[in-house]
């Protein structure tokens, strides 16, 4: 049984929305849904009631969410008792620029609070999401931070920490109320096209038919936004670098719908004989990140 499955269960009873519970637990509705899904195939009754807006928990969900959340309590404290002192070892982690946010020094903070034998060496390199991942299969890196998720392999264990929306950022003086007013007769900073989150938003451009010229191009989002804290144009930065940005200086509105996000998460393979000290990271990277993504939605 995933335990995830367990808690995306939990959060919809908690917060009353398959939406809401999908930001609680960082994953999009669509995989919190597939989660319940593959929950009721597996238990082979269903849990909630689709006929209903929004969907209602059956006899049988209301009663599997108090055997989840009895379960998820166990395995909490099988954790407390058995493995959190034991957590101890050298992690090798490779990380991605774009995932190097101020979330992650305070995840690394709790890391070593919690964990006080574990040494963590973080890496770096500037190299891209699909180089990462070869370097955890060639046994380089314990695990990475990237941008996923990867593609299919058995010799892979992935899980995401982060689900960001995307942001057009302006100058605070910009008029326009649309993310397509912003964008428009501005000068525009791009992200450096060689990398696939680029190709994306160029995709998502070119089918809301937007004429848009590139003026600068950039290869951090930490550039964009200073760019455009300085007057110079817009760009579109992911949800997390928002927090972090002078916001007396920047206007900022979601680029696209709720469906254009990217996903962080932690690589590693599924043989990896420090998985004790991957979920120990995994752990310290979702509530700075939950507590991060929420403020900037409020």
């Amino acid at each position: 049984m995933d335990i995830r499955k367990m808690e995306g269960l939990v959060a919809i009873a908690e917060h009353g929305s398959f939406s809401k519970a999908a930001k609680a637990v960082n994953l999009t509705q669509s995989a919190v849904s597939q989660q319940i899904r593959e929950l009721e195939g597996w238990l082979g009754v269903p849990l909630f009631d689709r006929d209903t807006r929004p969907p209602k928990l059956t006899r049988h969900g209301q009663a599997y969410v108090d055997t989840a959340r009895a379960m998820l309590a166990l395995h909490r404290a099988f954790l407390e008792a058995h493995c959190r002192s034991d957590v101890r070892g050298t992690l090798v982690v490779g990380t991605v620029r774009s995932a190097l946010t101020g979330v992650l020094p305070v995840a690394l903070r709790s890391l070593k609070q919690t964990f006080p034998h574990l040494t963590l060496r973080l890496i770096n390199s500037g190299r891209l999401s699909n180089d990462l991942t070869q370097d955890v299969l060639g046994g380089q890196l314990d695990a990475a931070l990237i941008v996923g998720p990867p593609e299919a392999d058995g010799e892979l264990f992935w899980r995401s920490y982060a689900m960001e929306r995307f942001f057009v950022i302006a100058p605070a003086d910009a008029p326009g109320a649309t993310d397509i007013d912003l964008l428009s007769g501005r000068p525009y900073l791009r992200f450096i096209p060689n990398l696939p989150i680029e190709r994306r938003i160029d995709r998502e451009i070119e089918k809301r038919n937007l004429n848009i010229v590139p003026e600068m191009e950039l290869d951090t989002f930490e550039s964009i936004l200073l760019m455009v804290s300085a007057g110079l144009g817009v760009g579109i930065v992911p949800e997390l670098y928002i927090r972090e940005a002078a916001r007396d200086r920047i206007r900022v509105m979601p680029f696209g719908d709720a469906s254009f996000y990217r996903e962080l998460g932690v690589i590693t393979l599924r043989r990896c004989k420090k998985m004790a000290l991957v979920e120990a990271l995994l752990s310290a990277l979702v509530q700075p990140t939950a507590k991060a993504l929420s403020s900037t939605a409020a």
